[in-house]
Parts: structure tokens; sequence; C-alpha cells
């Protein structure tokens, strides 16, 4: 039997395939089709036609992290709108050229031109693709002595922080720089995310055009004789329906966000190819499975994207991050009451029919000799349970983490500096260190429990501290945004601004918090940097002037401290 011409196409989205390796000296039909423009191309060829017309020698920083484009970005400035015939162009700065010199030793000799001493010289201009580590390293070497200038700019540009830099091209500078990081896999809404650019690459894979090389590969599987049982037709089929496309894309930004995951597009592609195509996939398996439904059944079942995205362990880091985002670890009375109602009826065909519906999978699985063999095996049963709820999950439009979704609007607020829904953050935040803290009545805060029957409090006045400015409208999409929250408070005693970055995973704490949630020893472990804030938050406080006692049995006084130095004792009740 031949090989499967829609999965030899399908492997060239693996990390394994050749297409996968992009070098600046091809940019053939494949990669032509697969280009997607992206804000950070037209910044780049924005600065590239500025610098053109200013004729200056320059150094251009092409910034990110392995596998994000900068590659496959070069080659189609290069070979297909041919804008770099005027620069050197230095690919890949993590290797070295000759076998007896560092990277970072190769990477100052091919600068040279752009060395303190040389920048004023004539010279050809460069463009230098570089991940943020190795121009760090560089930068921080002895070899970078001979660069101060270069350093200087890229500590200015806020190129190594996590800052976003919004000064773009420098006219008078010899310097200049776009990078990756400050854009992302998706854009940021004052409705929760818009996952366009993972959704884009999605559709090149999938759309069913004549154009796409993969849907002329999927029409070739008519001419296979197992076309209706496999399982990697019907997983392409799948994912040419856009909601079940929509799905993954924003999955895979909820990781991303949640986790602090760096993913690239080659990592993406290669996912794709993951819960598309299993891993022992052939198609001798499928023939020599047909003799035996129940033996098929549950082979297909194990081969079809809903277990493909969740089951599967050891093949990537992501798909093993994506196990824990799997719709049945989500508990609920109601999903609770569908397991019951499934397991113990004697024929689910309802249930399957009604989960599936009009899903490719129906072709297999809704047919009535399937259904009997489901009925009548528990194994099955159980196997394909797993499947509905998924499926379930996939067809409903509704993000119901409360947590995430605020998340996300408070992300917005701040990166627009929406003043009056910023201050709602805050709100939240001085709730979280009260739970955090304990407190007594006008909220006092408790800044010491460690004295056996005794707790002490201190009154807190919160002082919010706000330099935050925004001048994007309330409807616009953000291309460019940081990743976090940052609220600052005053120390009106020492005028000390105190300052904390809340990524998902303290704001999620904080969220939990606000509602009630007592912390454990490993919120305490994994989250220093709100103890940090918290220490400093209570400084602000009125210890040094007045302090509760409460006991153990609800007795309190106050501690005060009179204009004369001296303390009085006052017993409350």
């Amino acid at each position: 039997m031949e090989n499967c011409k829609l999965v030899d196409e399908l492997n060239r989205l693996r990390k394994s395939s050749r297409d996968s390796i992009d070098g600046i000296g091809d940019f053939g039909d494949f990669k032509k089709y697969m280009h997607i423009s992206r804000n950070v191309e037209e910044e780049l060829i924005e600065i590239l036609h500025k610098i053109e017309a200013s004729g200056r020698k320059s150094l251009v920083l092409l910034c990110g992290s392995a596998g994000d484009g900068k590659s496959h970005l070069l080659s189609y400035l290069k070979n297909d709108l041919k804008l770099l015939d005027n620069y050197v162009v230095y690919n890949d700065a993590t290797e070295s050229s000759a076998p007896s010199k560092t990277a970072i030793e190769t990477l100052s000799e091919a600068l040279q031109g752009f060395s303190d001493k040389n920048l004023d010289q004539p010279g050809k201009n460069f463009i230098l693709a570089i991940n943020l580590g190795v121009l760090s390293n560089f930068v921080e070497s002895t070899y970078g002595e001979a660069f101060k200038q270069l350093r200087e700019y890229v500590i200015n540009s806020n190129i190594l922080t996590n800052q976003l830099d919004e000064k773009g091209y420098e006219k008078n500078s010899a310097f200049q720089h776009v990078s990756f990081s400050d854009y992302h896999m998706y854009n940021l809404t004052m409705h929760g995310i818009n996952p366009e650019y993972v959704e884009r690459i999605l559709e090149k894979i999938f759309h069913m055009g004549l154009e796409n090389p993969f849907y002329d590969a999927y029409n070739k599987c008519k001419e296979c004789p197992l076309s209706k049982k496999c399982p990697v037709k019907h997983n392409y089929e799948f994912f040419t329906n856009e909601k079940n496309r929509k799905y993954v894309a924003n999955t895979l930004v909820e990781v991303i966000i949640k986790d602090k995951e760096i993913l690239t597009t080659r990592e993406i592609l290669n996912y794709i190819y993951d819960i598309v195509v299993a891993q022992n996939f052939n198609h001798k398996k499928i023939a020599q499975s047909l003799t035996n439904e129940v033996s098929f059944l549950k082979e297909y079942i194990s081969d079809i994207t809903p277990s493909l995205m969740y089951e599967y362990t050891d093949k990537s880091v992501l798909l093993n991050q994506l196990q824990k985002y799997d719709p049945l670890l989500v508990r609920s009375e109601q999903a609770d009451e569908d397991a019951i109602s499934y397991y113990v009826s004697s024929d689910v065909s309802e249930e399957v029919i009604s989960a599936i519906g009009k899903e490719t999978y129906s072709k297999v699985l809704c047919q009535a000799s399937a259904i009997e063999k489901i009925n009548s095996d528990k194994v099955l049963k159980a196997q394909l349970f797993n499947i509905l709820e998924r499926l379930k999950k996939i067809k409903c439009d509704i993000i119901q983490d409360k947590a995430y979704m605020s998340f996300l609007n408070a992300l917005y607020y701040f990166n627009t500096g929406t003043t009056k829904k910023y201050g709602e953050i805050y709100e939240v935040v001085e709730d979280a260190i009260i739970q955090w803290c304990g407190n007594e009545e006008q909220d006092n805060i408790c800044f010491d429990d460690s004295h056996e029957g005794i707790a002490l409090y201190e009154h807190i006045e919160f002082e919010p501290y706000l330099d935050i400015s925004g001048n994007v409208k309330k409807n616009d999409e953000l291309q460019r945004f940081v990743t976090f929250i940052t609220v600052k408070y005053e120390n009106k005693k020492t005028g000390e601004i105190i300052s904390l970055d809340i990524d998902y995973s303290l704001y999620e704490l904080i969220y939990k918090l606000a509602a009630g949630y007592i912390q454990t020893a490993e919120d305490r472990n994994n989250h220093a940097d709100f103890i940090s804030f918290i220490q400093k938050m209570l400084r602000t406080g009125s210890a040094d002037k007045e302090i509760f006692l409460v006991t153990d049995d609800n007795r309190k006084a106050i501690i005060e401290k009179t204009k004369f130095g001296v303390y009085k004792f006052k017993v409350v009740r």
C-alpha cells in the first residue's frame, strides 16, 4: 500500500522536517504559501525604508527567541521582497563560523563596522537576527567593551527587559531594532483575547482551497480504500470547521498566558501535526484492526484529535503542558450527573449522536453497528465518554474560568490606561492583602501573629500611586502590550513607591484571596514576590504610632504613642 499523501504533506509541519529549518537562501513555493504577514514584519519594513531614505550606515537588530520566525522573515525580505540587497545579513548569532572561535567572538568580528571606533566610518548596512539571551551575553562580555554605544542603545531601548519600547525608528541613531518579543500570538481586546495569528496558521493548513497543498493532498484521500475509516482524514476534516480551529487557538493562548509558555510558530506547527496524525499511524494497522470492529473502534478513538490533544505524553513539552487543560479535569455538578446518566444507560446512542452531531467522526462512531458495540463493551464505552465530554467543551463558546477572564480584562485596562477600570484592580489587590494578613474591625490588618495568644494589628491607608497613561481607544485591539499588570502604592512616610508586577499566576491567587480564599504553604512558597510586597505595604501602616492587640479570647487593647514619646495602653474590651 502506498504512503498516505496527506500524512506525507502534514509531515512538513514537524520540527524534524527539513521544511522547518529556516535559512535565508531560498524562499520556495511551500514557504511562500505558509508565509503570514505580521505586525513585526510591517515594523521592520518601515524601518528599512527609513534607513534607505536616510543614507546612514545602520545596524538593525532583529531580536527574539529561537524558532519565532526571524529566519523566515529575513528569507521573505531577501528573496521575495528584495529588500536586503544592500545589507550584510547575519542570520544565526548562536553559532560560530570558525571551530576555534566562540559564537560571541565570531559575532564581535562580524560587527566590527559598528564598534565604537568604527561607528562613524563608512560601510554597509547590517541586519542581525539574534536571540535575546545571546545579545545580552554579547554586550556584557569582554568583547562588548568595544561596543559601548551599542550596549547603551540596547539598555536604553529596553530590548532586554519586559518593558515596551515605543520609540520605533530613531532618526539620529546608527542602531535600530525590531523585537519579536514585543508581539504576541494573540491580540488583546476589551472582551478578552483574539488569537488571530494562531488561527491564521491553522487556516493555512486546513483552508479548503486548491492553492492549499495540504488540502490538495487531502483530496487524494478519496483514492484510498480505507479513507472512510481513516482517523487522519477525519481529523483533517475536523479542522476544516473554523469553530474547532478557534478552540485550539484559544487553548494555545491560554497556555501562553497561564503558564508563561513561550510558543513559537515552529512549535505550533509541530503541535498541529501531533493532534492530527497519531504517533504510530499507518494504513496497515487500520486494515488489520478492521477485522475486529471493537478493536478498530478502540484504535480509532485513540487516534482522533480529542484523544491526541490530551492523552499522549512525552511527544512534546507542549502536549504535556496541555494535559492539565483537559475538559475532563473540570468538575461540576452537571458533569457528574452526565457521567452517571451515561454509565448507567444501557443505550447511549442518544448521548453519542447529540455530542458528536455533524462532526466528521459521526461517520464511524454514530453508525448503528458501532453504537451496538459501544453499548456492550465497558472499556469502549468509557473510552468514548472522554471523547464526548471534550467535544461538548469544544462546541461551547463560553470561557468559564472567571479568574482568567478577569485577568484579561484587567490586562487590557492596564495597557490602555483606562483609569476608572484600573481602580477595580487596586480594590482586588487591597482585599487580597487584607485576606492574606487577616483583619479586624475598621480594616485593621494583622502584621504579627507570632506571639502566643496575641495578634498585633495596624491600620493601613492604601495610597495608590498612578503614573499610567493610555492613548488607546477602548475599542482598539492591542497588538503590542505587556503581559503583566503593575500596581503601585506610595508610602507617605518615606515617599517610597511600592510596586508589584502581577502575571496570571499571581492574579489568580489575588482573585481567589479577594473572594475569601485562605492561602496555603504552597502559595507562600510560590509567591515570595507577593509576600515581599505585603511586607513593604505593612511599613506604611500605623504600627509606629498605634497598635491594636487582640487576644485569642477576643479581648482587645490599643497601644498608642503620644506626642511626648510615651506609650499608653488602653483596654477596649
